[in-house]
């Protein structure tokens, strides 16, 4: 698989609406953020494409891919 240059940003919020932002974090890769949220890479790429809702922590941050 090749490397990219894209960046996923891992942004935190107060509360389950997201409304009260808290923190945004920049990583090289999904593996980074499921390092940062002490959970397994499966979990968090399952939460990203929306193939599982989110629960528990995930109900407090928002993942994005940038271009």
């Amino acid at each position: 698989m090749a490397r990219t240059t894209n960046i996923w940003l891992l942004v935190i919020y107060y509360d389950d609406e997201k409304t009260d932002f808290y923190k945004k974090i920049e990583c090289e890769t999904l593996l980074e953020i499921a390092y940062l949220l002490d959970k397994k890479i499966y979990d968090v790429s399952n939460v990203y494409h929306r193939i599982t809702k989110p629960k528990g922590v995930f109900k407090k941050i928002s993942i994005y891919k940038t271009l």
